[in-house]
């Protein structure tokens, strides 16, 4: 046999790393490792929400903005007209001796302006959170605004109107009943107003002496009625044909659609019986009457039964307001 040969293992080593890169090289070969596999699914692709971090709210308000508690209050300092307070400029209601105002506010600073018909005051105040602030403005209104007293009254007219000084609503003053006022000293405008029809006065307000204001004959004059109305103006006749003038008054700030019937009873010759006979014929009328003015409509009545027709006088049978 012959002699074997031996291939050295230094060639062995290098046929092999080259087999190897070979491979690497070749399309079909693969080196196992690691690999990033991505799934293929037919459901949703579902992405993680994030929520942020935000500061925490408190209670009471939706922006998150702290309120506190205010009590404004004139103690027992009694006045007749009510005391109107203010928040930042912003009307927050009527305090009096017998009424206090509970608000709910942010917390920090407030001016509050507390008036009382012509003269104001103002005080700073602040709110917290943690428990309610109070404020009693009774000494300070006393003590800083001068007032006089006023009686406002409107004689016999037959109304019940709210009065009004300075452009603000202080009460209601009705026929033989007058309105009492403790004002602040020095000039006022006073109204009353029924509808659109307002009557004025500028008053001087002082201290210790009473101020008198009566819009009784100047209502009576330029306002003759102060609800809505309906009323017969003119009745005529001729034959068995009558004629009714009916006028619908409407003093009020809004348009009124006004409606009654019209009532005519009479008597006539009956033809068969030569007697006199009665009866009466009715007939409805409607408006629609703008504020603040008056119209008239026309109702007309045939009579019938007879002859030698007399009339009695017409009658409104319905409520003038529809």
């Amino acid at each position: 046999m012959g002699k074997k040969s031996r291939i050295p293992g230094k060639i062995i080593i290098h046929f092999t790393l080259f087999i190897v890169i070979a491979c690497v090289l070749v399309s079909g070969c693969s080196i196992p490792g690691s690999k990033n596999t991505t799934a293929v699914s037919t459901s949703p692709t579902i992405t993680p929400s994030v929520t942020a971090t935000t500061p925490a709210v408190v209670p009471g308000n939706s922006t998150g903005t702290r309120e506190g508690l205010l009590n404004i209050s004139v103690g027992n300092y009694h006045v007749e007209s009510p005391v109107a307070v203010f928040i930042d400029n912003v009307s927050a209601g009527n305090v009096s001796a017998n009424a206090s105002l509970n608000l709910t506010v942010n917390v920090g600073r407030h001016t509050v302006k507390a008036c009382l018909i012509g003269a104001c005051i103002h005080e700073d105040i602040i709110v917290l959170s943690s428990g309610p602030s109070t404020l009693d403005l009774g000494d300070r209104i006393k003590n800083e605004i001068v007032t006089g007293p006023l009686r406002v009254s409107i004689g016999g007219y037959n109304a019940e109107l709210p009065v009004i000084v300075d452009n603000a609503t202080v009460g209601n003053v009705s026929g033989g009943k007058p309105l009492d006022l403790k004002i602040s000293e020095g000039p006022h405008r006073v109204k009353v107003c029924v509808g659109f029809i307002c009557e004025n006065e500028t008053v001087e307000v002082k201290f210790g002496k009473q101020t008198f204001v009566d819009f009784g004959d100047r209502l009576k004059r330029d306002v003759e009625f102060s609800t809505p109305t309906i009323r017969i103006v003119n009745t005529t006749q001729a034959g068995s044909r009558v004629t009714v003038d009916v006028e619908f008054i409407n003093p009020s700030i809004t348009d009124l659609t006004m409606s009654t019937t019209v009532r005519v009873a009479y008597s006539y010759i009956n033809p068969r019986t030569h007697w006199r006979a009665g009866d009466s014929k009715e007939s409805t009328v409607t408006k629609l009457v703008k504020a603040g003015a008056r119209t008239k409509q026309t109702a007309v009545l045939t009579l019938t039964g007879g002859s030698a027709y007399i009339i009695e006088v017409p009658v409104l049978l319905d409520n003038p307001e529809a």
